[in-house]
């Protein structure tokens, strides 16, 4: 059944201004304002962000006080020259080092993600050279995972569909098994899987050779297929022992869980596990302003600090101030509105609704922590067979969580995924933390609405 006959939104035509926009294709859905949870098109019809963009909204829209911080920083400078010093930048990291996790307490800062991932090796290389190994330079990663769109990020990324036009240029870094639910045997617990799971991170040292490993990276919660799945303690944990033993670095990517995400300042906080390196974006700045960060220990900073080493690397927007001015307010933000404590509130009320959420015969999974939950929806819970390409069933769930006042970020998998995972789309809930229980009542009810209609046509 066509989307037009459904009367749902379609693609924007690759007309007028639209046309000059470089691989662009949004709804057809304008954006004229935003507010607190809330976006309006050009014909004031009103959305819950209820992704927070791609993770990244984590203060409402709006908010007064971040556009006071930006506007006083723009009235002062907006621009800090290199070669001069920048107390706003100096304020800004201090305030990030009392909050990030252990003695990660000495910051560098970026303009996004990928360039934070892209910073995190850099640190790692270098700082393995100045323990006198030179001849580590190996990053490993997951199957199936994100870590940004520059080729070496590209590289650490397990998801070979983004890797296909770039291989020759792509390093080919090495990838272990993540932790997941889903292959868990029945009588073996989360716990003691986690251990497994883990396992295989000394599994890949031994092949690869622990003289050539640098370093260790994931996100803190699953990727692909298993977004969101959120492993036990003993997971990470065990990553901790194994890289400590093979002086293998440690870098988290909490781009997406930092800053309140999941109900914590960061999600290794809930393990009580330090890294040795952590990349930071999104939420740092609540996308007011492009912004990111690299927090590292004081052991990875003390060759840098003392001088024995440079640090070579830079980005002429990194430390912007008005991503310093947006990044401070932000932290003052959340503490004062006590938005940790508003995160677990509201997380349990959007968990009360996993039972309803999963009696839809297109849901085969709901899963997650603090304000970020994951649907993972397939064709058949039973086969797991997925959805005919040619339904495009990803662009038709777009148009109808639009339709029922949802915007939600569009799926990277789908019917672009490898058919021998046999696995759901995931549809993620993670809206600014500020939410209150009416508001998420209302936004839970407009998607269990949207996925009836939904399965209505793709079933």
């Amino acid at each position: 059944m066509s989307m037009q006959g459904q009367n749902l939104p379609d693609y924007q035509n690759p007309d007028g201004d639209y046309r000059h926009i470089f691989s662009y294709h949004p709804m057809n859905v304008q954006i004229a304002r935003a507010e607190g949870v809330y976006i309006y098109d050009d014909k004031d019809n009103r959305y819950f962000d209820a992704s927070g963009g791609p993770f990244a909204v984590n203060l409402p829209h709006n908010h007064p006080r971040m556009k006071a911080a930006i506007a006083d920083q723009l009235d002062k400078y907006a621009y800090a020259h290199p070669v001069l010093a920048d107390p706003l930048r100096a304020k800004f990291c201090k305030k990030l080092a009392e909050i990030t996790p252990g003695n990660l307490d000495h910051i560098y800062l970026v303009s996004g993600g990928s360039e934070a991932v892209e910073t995190a090796f850099k640190v790692a290389r270098q700082a393995q050279i100045s323990r006198g190994n030179p001849d580590k330079y190996k990053i490993v990663s997951v199957h199936d995972s994100y870590h940004g769109m520059t080729l070496a990020t590209l590289g650490a990324s397990g998801s070979p569909g983004s890797h296909k036009p770039f291989m020759p240029m792509i390093p080919k870094w090495p990838h272990i098994r993540q932790y997941s639910d889903f292959d868990r045997p029945a009588e073996v617990s989360r716990e003691e899987w986690g251990v497994e799971c883990a396992k295989a991170l000394e599994t890949a040292i031994h092949y690869e050779g622990a003289q050539s490993v640098a370093a260790f990276l994931a996100t803190p919660h699953g990727c692909g297929a298993d977004y969101a799945v959120v492993p036990p303690a003993s997971y990470w944990q065990t990553i901790r022992e194994i890289c400590d033993r093979y002086d293998v670095l440690l870098i988290t990517d909490e781009v997406v869980t930092g800053f309140g995400r999941t109900g914590e300042w960061f999600a290794m906080d809930h393990y009580d596990v330090v890294p040795d390196i952590m990349t930071l974006a999104k939420g740092i700045a609540s996308s007011y302003i492009p912004f990111g960060a690299v927090a590292v220990s004081a052991e990875i900073n003390a060759p840098f600090e003392a001088g024995e080493t440079h640090f070579i690397h830079g980005f002429t927007n990194g430390g912007h101030p008005l991503g310093c001015a947006a990044g401070a307010e932000l932290i003052d933000i959340i503490r004062d509105e006590n938005l940790l404590e508003n995160c677990r509130k509201q997380s349990e009320v959007l968990f009360s609704y996993r039972e309803k959420l999963l009696a839809h015969p297109t849901v085969r999974d709901v899963r997650g922590w603090g304000l970020m939950m994951v649907l993972e929806l397939i064709k058949d819970k039973q086969t797991l067979e997925f959805f005919d390409p040619a339904l495009q069933a990803e662009k038709l769930y777009s148009a109808i969580t639009l339709k029922h006042g949802l915007v939600m970020y569009g799926s990277l998998y789908g019917p672009r995924r490898q058919a021998a995972f046999r696995r759901g789309i995931p549809s993620w809930l993670s809206p600014p933390l500020t939410i209150t229980t009416d508001e998420m009542h209302d936004m839970v009810g407009r998607l269990d609405s949207a996925l009836t209609e939904w399965e209505s046509i793709v079933l």
